[in-house]
Parts: C-alpha cells; structure tokens; sequence
C-alpha cells in the first residue's frame, strides 16, 4: 500500500471535532474496504493456472493487505465459466459414493481467496481471468490510483460512519446523512464508468453437473 490512512486526514478531521486518530483510522479502513466492494474499482488479472484431476477448489493470488471480492471473467480453456452460489450447494455424488467429475462449467468464490469448479476436473486445464479486490480491515493504507481518483469518496464514507455515533461531540445525523449519500454515489458513478461490464449477477438456481464437453 502506498498510501496511508494518514493521508486521509486532511479530508476527514475538520468535521469530526475532538475525534481520535485511531477511531477515524478505523472507519477509514471499513469506508475503503466497502467503496471498493460496491465500485470494483480494484481490479487484477487472476494469472493462468491449471487444474488437476480430482480437485475442485484452487486458490487465487491476491496481493498483500487485499480479499477476493468478485470475479468479473473466468476462463476454462478459453471459454467464459459461469459463476454460482455454493451457499445450498453440496457437490454431486455418484451412487459409489465419489465425486461427480467432467469438464468444469461453473465456479463459486470460495472463502476470501480461493474459487471451487463444478463439476470437478477430470483432467489438466487452463484457467485465468479477471477479479476485484477490496482492501482488508487490516490494511494500513491503499493504492496511490485509488487515493488519488476515489481518496475524498472515501474519506466522505468514513464521515458519515463517525458522525453517525450518538452521543460524542462529533454526532451529526444530518452530516451523516449527507455524507452517507455522497458516498453511495461516487461508488455508483466509479462503477458505472466501466462501459465494458455485461450481466454478471450470480446465478442462485441449480445447474448441470455434467460435462459441458
């Protein structure tokens, strides 16, 4: 991370009187965190890697201080996966007991860092893509593009989380209210400039599991 949480605090000090450095540091980490989950701002290219023969589940490098937040594109062998939730969803089974395998078609993040292939790979393929991260509520700062195109959106994030705490002489549901809006926005303007993105929600129904070869 290049740029710390410090650099923020000409954006975010002003309107928040007597408020402590660390309790400001602290709600910066959680505004930039969820700026760059709604705007996927953040992105990185998931680098090519292969799968093996009775293995579902594959982790994806992330850089340091960062989660997988969501994948935009995943390729199998040059052909676009389709992502799911595995919320409800045990891995078919054979009536011998064993894992339904073929060549994958579907995918679902697994964990912070790591995606699951349905149904599992029979063989050695190729897959790569394209992901978005967030920042973890650990970091301790964030990437210069981000500060310097989004650093005051997410300051505004920040403000309205504060301000929102009753009780402290930096209370201000108004202001809250105000920022809380400005937030929302920037994040939906940030994302809206893609013009590249499609349809990308995730499927909730059941699928086949078969082959797609």
């Amino acid at each position: 991370m290049a740029v710390t949480w410090s650099s923020f605090y000409p954006y975010v000090q002003p309107h928040l009187p007597g408020c402590p450095e660390i309790v400001i540091e602290a709600h910066l980490q959680e505004a930039a965190a969820e700026f760059m989950a709604l705007s996927e701002v953040w992105r990185f290219d998931i680098e090519q890697d292969f799968t093996s023969k009775n293995t579902s589940d594959y982790d994806v490098s992330v850089p340091t201080g960062s989660v997988l937040e969501n994948i935009l594109f995943l390729y199998l062998d040059g052909l676009p996966m389709t992502r799911v939730s595995d919320k409800h969803f045990s891995p078919p089974k054979l009536t011998n007991g064993s894992t339904v395998t073929g060549l994958p078609a579907y995918y679902s993040i697994l964990g912070d860092s790591a995606i699951r292939m349905y149904p599992t790979p029979a063989g050695k393929h190729t897959f790569s893509g394209l992901g978005v991260l967030k920042s973890k509520l650990t970091a301790t700062g964030v990437e210069d593009f981000i500060f310097e195109t989004h650093g005051r959106a997410i300051a505004a994030g920040a403000i309205a989380r504060i301000t929102e705490i009753p009780g402290k002489e930096w209370s201000n549901p108004a202001l809250s209210a105000y920022y809380r809006a400005s937030f929302t926005r920037a994040a939906s303007e940030a994302k809206g400039r893609d013009t590249r993105r499609v349809n990308l929600r995730v499927s909730p129904k059941g699928f086949d599991a078969t082959s797609r070869g």
